[in-house]
């Protein structure tokens, strides 16, 4: 057993988080590891998201990771014996999506928190300690880096706390902020584990959406990122998100008007024929070996399955095969990066 995990405040959360299958080993396992790479979660304490559950939801149903991103995490919000707990999250011989490109080599720690207005604590500043001073004794990594010190990632809000100061007996009104994070980049080319929703910064200065991604990127499928590809980043913003002083064309104005309210399994009528429309416009097709394409007004097992495709690409938190709010904003963004 290493040292790490001998810490009082350690909880052991593998494999009892929300998971769609499993990440793979490191070519040479925990040898492997050479950086101890330093997170925030982004979210402030206060949130109600602000917890490992959410991160595992959001990660696996939304960038639809195999697991949840850190191999560790520290939350400030759950004190034992004066310390922060440490959750114990990803088995450190496996290469979790955290830093891209340099998932092999990275081990992953994120201290829960949004230290651009959250302030690190003692109870934090002391698992953040023990936790350093263990992995060392363990010998798993040789250095310590933020996420924004990795290749490639520059750009990056975080940690923006100074770990090298946490790593000392320091009182947290003592902790500068490090290097802020350089622009944006026009262009940006995709690293491994990377997605629209992983790299989007729709809270951050830049303001780019996923829409924005989508729209700026018609020709790319966000389901099907490739290592090396690269994208409109930076150039992107704005791309979907109106102008205040423009105002939302009617849905009648649209060449694929589409139809409110919801609609499943077993409806009829003009409503479903709009969606079917929609739908096939993006090459999401009803049913392309009959007539019509299956534009038939009829929301059958073939349109659930057009529809669920469709979530699939777009909206991989909703599949569900049911037409909805959220799934009605995504066809229309999709429906206008194709010029419709």
């Amino acid at each position: 057993m290493y040292a790490f995990e001998k810490l009082s405040q350690l909880v052991d959360k593998r494999g009892k988080l929300v998971h769609n299958g499993w990440y793979g080993k490191r070519k040479n396992g925990v040898n492997s590891i050479t950086t101890r790479v330093w997170h925030h979660s982004l979210t402030k304490l206060s949130a109600g998201g602000s917890k490992i559950e959410s991160f595992a939801d959001f990660h696996v149903r939304t960038n639809r990771w195999p697991e949840i991103a850190y191999h560790l995490i520290i939350d400030p919000k759950h004190v034992v014996n004066g310390k922060a707990t440490i959750y114990y999250c990803v088995d450190i011989s496996k290469k979790s999506y955290h830093v891209g490109n340099s998932n092999t080599i990275g081990l992953g720690i994120c201290v829960i928190g949004d230290y651009r207005t959250d302030q690190l604590d003692t109870p934090t500043l002391r698992s953040i300690q023990e936790l350093h001073a263990a992995l060392i004794k363990d010998s798993i990594g040789k250095y310590d880096k933020a996420h924004n010190e990795m290749p490639g990632y520059s750009w990056k809000d975080c940690c923006v706390y100074s770990y090298q100061k946490a790593f000392k007996d320091v009182l947290e009104d003592m902790l500068p902020v490090i290097k802020q994070p350089d622009s944006v980049p026009g262009l940006y080319t995709i690293q491994e584990g990377d997605t629209f929703w992983s790299i989007a910064l729709k809270d951050g200065k830049e303001g780019i959406t996923v829409d924005d991604l989508i729209v700026a990127n018609p020709d790319v499928k966000p389901s099907e990122l490739k290592v090396g590809q690269t994208i409109k980043f930076g150039a992107a913003k704005n791309n979907y998100t109106p102008t205040p002083e423009t105002p939302k064309k009617s849905q009648s104005a649209y060449r694929y008007p589409l139809p409110s309210g919801i609609l499943k399994k077993g409806s009829r009528g003009d409503s479903v024929s709009q969606l079917q429309k929609a739908l096939a416009a993006v090459h999401f097709y009803p049913n392309k070996n009959v007539e019509n394409q299956g534009v038939d007004g009829i929301f059958g097992t073939y349109t659930k399955n057009a529809l669920r495709r469709f979530q699939m690409v777009y909206v991989p938190y909703q599949v569900d095969g049911v037409y909805g709010p959220n799934t009605k904003e995504k066809l229309q963004a999709v429906l206008k990066s194709k010029g419709y």
